[in-house]
């Protein structure tokens, strides 16, 4: 990577500050209905600012989202991306035909020319999250025909195994980690058996995931990129390993019915093979972590919403759906546009990058009612934590039965969650992490009282 550097606008460190983002302006295109208000434009900088390159903004990002809705909801920014933070602004645009994912596009506004050279770069512009039609339709069509629901469902058993295998010895301890020795080992099991990993291999995955999710960071930095590579190479070796031995030995898993399922005559290549098994665990694993931990921890933080659920199973359903609205696991999603396009009354022109924000549009208070307030009876409609359009997540039904495993087992094994320790958030935006949620379990039927 000696040759190869992040762009100015990206930093070689994580200190960007207001004032460096704001002078940047002379480098961004102008767009053709851009705010011109200098006090909003300059409002909605420092917001992006803080959010993207600020401890605080890491912390408290929900109130970064609110001032840039606020100041400018279809934002040009003046790192040349295109921010959106309202609910229908978003939706619109991840469902709009004038919207698509054109990598080199929104690569070219992040790094250098050369950025395929990078190993972690190439893969991510390589992966089917990144592909238009009729690619992706084509690759989303084999996916579908193997991802099935009662293929999930079939995964049940082993779910709620595994839920009463990793909570036991928390319960024995009364509480710990609950995010490493529960939410974490739970989707990578699963999702490992799903594709067909060996489970003893499968926490080998884990770092390397991380790793390599740097890529989607807007604030990525040269640092960030070298580990990227490096686990984008140990990734791309694992794979195309498990590839090789499914080819040799099918069985029961995701991946030998990739390799046999057929699409107008042709199957899957072996690159394209290596490349799903990477796109599912990752997105299988690393999200529904997070998913299931922020969920716990918000049951800790409103113990009278954890009541009600006990009190009544029949709004698990909700109580999943209010988890996802309000700290949804990926908090924005890059897209760039195919010709001129109206979103919130905005033009955004052809060959655009946007960033559509899902946490600011989860919590627009035009959508819901009081979106600050996490309420499990809510009954709005859905949020869109799994996207929408055609790149929608394929794996939200795994995900979601996981919750519906965890869930009920800790609320209803133990009557107090109490958050032990502070969290402690890793520096990451578009998927916001912890490195760990220590909890007290108490009461119940899970340990004494």
């Amino acid at each position: 990577m000696t040759t190869q550097k992040l762009t100015t606008q990206k930093l070689t460190t994580q200190k960007l500050t207001t004032q460096k983002l704001t002078t940047q302006n002379a480098t961004a295109p102008p767009g053709p209905a851009a705010p011109t208000d200098p006090v909003t434009t300059h409002a909605a900088n420092e917001a992006l600012a803080e959010l993207l390159f600020s401890p605080e903004g890491r912390v408290d990002p929900y109130a970064r989202y609110r001032r840039l809705r606020e100041a400018v909801p279809v934002h040009h920014s003046t790192m040349g991306v295109w921010v959106l933070t309202r609910y229908d602004d978003v939706n619109d645009a991840l469902r709009s035909r004038q919207v698509g994912k054109d990598v080199r596009t929104f690569m070219a506004g992040r790094f250098t020319g050369t950025w395929e050279q990078h190993p972690a770069l190439g893969k991510l512009g390589s992966s089917m999250l990144w592909t238009n039609p009729p690619e992706h339709t084509r690759l989303r069509r084999i996916v579908n025909r193997v991802f099935t629901t009662n293929r999930m469902a079939a995964h049940q058993e082993f779910i709620r195994r595994r839920v009463d295998e990793l909570l036991a010895p928390l319960a024995d301890a009364g509480g710990g980690d609950i995010c490493n020795d529960l939410c974490f080992p739970l989707p990578l099991s699963v999702v490992a058996q799903l594709v067909g990993v060996p489970q003893e291999e499968a926490p080998l995955l884990r770092e390397p995931i991380r790793d390599f999710q740097r890529t989607f960071e807007l604030g990525m930095t040269a640092a960030d990129l070298r580990q990227a590579d490096d686990a984008a190479d140990f990734l791309d070796d694992y794979y195309g390993d498990l590839v090789r031995r499914k080819q040799q030995h099918r069985g029961d898993d995701l991946l030998s019915a990739l390799i046999d399922t057929e699409d107008e005559g042709e199957r899957l290549s072996f690159a394209e093979l290596a490349q799903m098994c990477h796109m599912i665990i990752a997105a299988g694993s690393e999200t529904t972590t997070y998913f299931l931990t922020n969920g716990i921890r918000l049951f800790c933080e409103h113990p009278d919403q954890a009541d009600l659920v006990r009190a009544d199973p029949g709004l698990l359903g909700r109580a999943i759906d209010e988890v996802l609205r309000f700290d949804p696991p990926a908090h924005m999603v890059p897209r760039t546009t195919n010709e001129t396009v109206e979103i919130g009354g905005v033009a955004v022109p052809g060959g655009a990058r946007l960033m559509a924000m899902i946490a600011a549009a989860n919590r627009d208070p035009t959508r819901f009612r009081d979106p600050d307030t996490f309420d499990v009876t809510r009954d709005e409609g859905p949020s869109i934590s799994f996207g929408a359009g055609i790149h929608s997540c394929a794996g939200w039904r795994l995900a979601r039965m996981q919750a519906e495993a965890v869930f009920p087992a800790v609320l209803g094994r133990f009557a107090e969650l109490t958050v032990t320790r502070p969290p402690r958030p890793r520096p990451r935006v578009a998927f916001p992490q912890v490195e760990a949620l220590h909890v007290g379990l108490r009461g119940g039927s899970g340990t004494a009282a």
